[in-house]
């Protein structure tokens, strides 16, 4: 088990420091107080951002809407 700090938290997702310290306060991801500091279990955090992934719609076209900006027509 390993135990991540705020900063290595945000630059693992790309995010500021600020917005783990949010998320963590509205108990929007798993976190843990460890003698007056805010930490984060590595394992947790994986099945969280596992849990937050949303799986592509295969139906989804991107060219359809263009196609219909230019009339049906494509170059």
């Amino acid at each position: 088990m390993k135990f991540l700090s705020v900063k290595e938290v945000s630059e693992m997702l790309g995010v500021k420091e600020k917005t783990i310290y949010q998320w963590a306060e509205l108990r929007r991801m798993p976190s843990i107080m460890l003698n007056g500091t805010l930490r984060f279990n590595n394992d947790h955090i994986m099945e969280w951002v596992d849990a937050c992934t949303r799986e592509a719609n295969s139906g989804y076209n991107p060219f359809i809407k263009l196609e219909a900006r230019k009339g049906g027509k494509t170059k």
